[in-house]
């Protein structure tokens, strides 16, 4: 508007400037000849319309100039008390502020605490995944095998590495097909906690075992294996109850981890002596797998008696694993039921706490 102003407020100059040149022109002609006092009276007067106007326009200048800074000030203001309260809403909603304004560092940390609240709720994939990789590497790299063998209880290392192995296999898939036809739970709810019971719990049964066996001297009793598979089951309840207390802050009461501790031992006890019962009545021996001086089984157990002089092979390393998972044929049916019971046990619990 002020360029407007000043465009008419020019052209009103140029008029005035045109007519004092035709007043000065006119005052030259000889009055005999024709008589313009009439004709440059009216340039005069027109003359000082125009300044009149001109001023006029310069006073309309100035006010609009006047109100566009004042306009502009109010508004400058006005945007800072605006976004002054919007920053004082984001920081005590900061979940309400949109990605669209936030800067590149916001954007960042909302990643890292997306990435951290995963890990707090899916805990048991980290440490599954971390057993998972420890036991390949004690299994399946050369060189680390030998030297894992070759220390004071590699042997019972190895065998721990293949349990924790055919542990997560096995609870995973039982605990995925058990979680997608539960209405408490999903497939992969159910194969998280699966996986990570069977690698936890084979790790904890295998090493309780190897102990209890190391003590005695021989293969574990029937009383002896459901000791220690209720053992193993308990402390890995109580693992599993901490963890969901230390990463997701689940409120967790010590009578509730008394209790899950409890069932546990005595589902682990009660499914170890029944397959050790099955074990006793209808034994599976393989001649070529688990049973005979050329079965997988006997060049697993060659190869870890002579680390010392010769290489453990990749090829003998599969074997041992086939045969190991052969012999606990009866204990991977048993965790069937065994997880079956456990999910009645969590809707157990879920419809006394509703």
């Amino acid at each position: 508007m002020p360029s407007l102003i000043r465009n008419a407020k020019r052209s009103v100059k140029e008029l005035k400037s045109e007519i004092n040149d035709l007043r000065k022109t006119t005052a030259n002609i000889d009055s005999s000849v024709c008589n313009l006092d009439d004709v440059i009276a009216s340039l005069r007067s027109s003359t000082s319309t125009q300044e009149e106007k001109i001023e006029k326009l310069q006073e309309i200048k100035e006010e609009v100039e006047d109100f566009i800074d004042d306009v502009v000030e109010i508004d400058e203001e006005a945007a800072e008390a605006i976004n002054q309260s919007k920053d004082d809403f984001y920081d005590d909603y900061y979940y309400l502020k949109p990605d669209s304004e936030k800067s590149g560092w916001e954007k960042f940390k909302d990643g890292c605490k997306k990435v951290g609240e995963w890990c707090k709720e899916h805990w048991k994939v980290i440490v599954t995944v971390v057993l998972v990789i420890a036991a390949v590497v004690c299994l399946f790299i050369p060189g680390v095998n030998a030297a894992v063998a070759g220390l004071a209880f590699g042997k019972l290392i190895l065998d721990l590495a293949a349990g924790v192995l055919i542990g997560a296999v096995i609870g995973g898939t039982i605990g995925g097909v058990i979680g997608a036809i539960s209405p408490n739970s999903t497939f992969l709810e159910g194969l998280e906690n699966g996986a990570f019971g069977g690698a936890v719990g084979g790790l904890i049964t295998g090493g309780l075992g190897g102990v209890v066996s190391s003590f005695t001297g021989a293969e574990l009793t029937l009383a002896q294996s459901m000791l220690v598979g209720g053992g193993g089951d308990a402390i890995t309840s109580i693992i599993t109850d901490l963890g969901d207390i230390a990463f997701k802050g689940d409120n967790i009461s010590f009578s509730t981890i008394v209790c899950n501790a409890l069932f546990s031992f005595g589902t682990g006890a009660l499914f170890s002596g029944l397959s050790g019962k099955l074990g006793e009545l209808l034994p599976i021996k393989i001649r070529g797998l688990n049973k005979g001086r050329d079965s997988w089984k006997f060049t697993w157990n060659y190869e870890l008696a002579n680390v010392g002089r010769n290489r453990i092979s990749l090829k003998a390393i599969f074997k041992g694993i086939g045969a190991r998972f052969i012999d606990d044929l009866w204990d991977n049916t048993i965790e069937i039921f065994k997880g079956g019971t456990g999910e009645g046990w969590e809707s157990y619990k879920k419809a006394v706490s509703a």
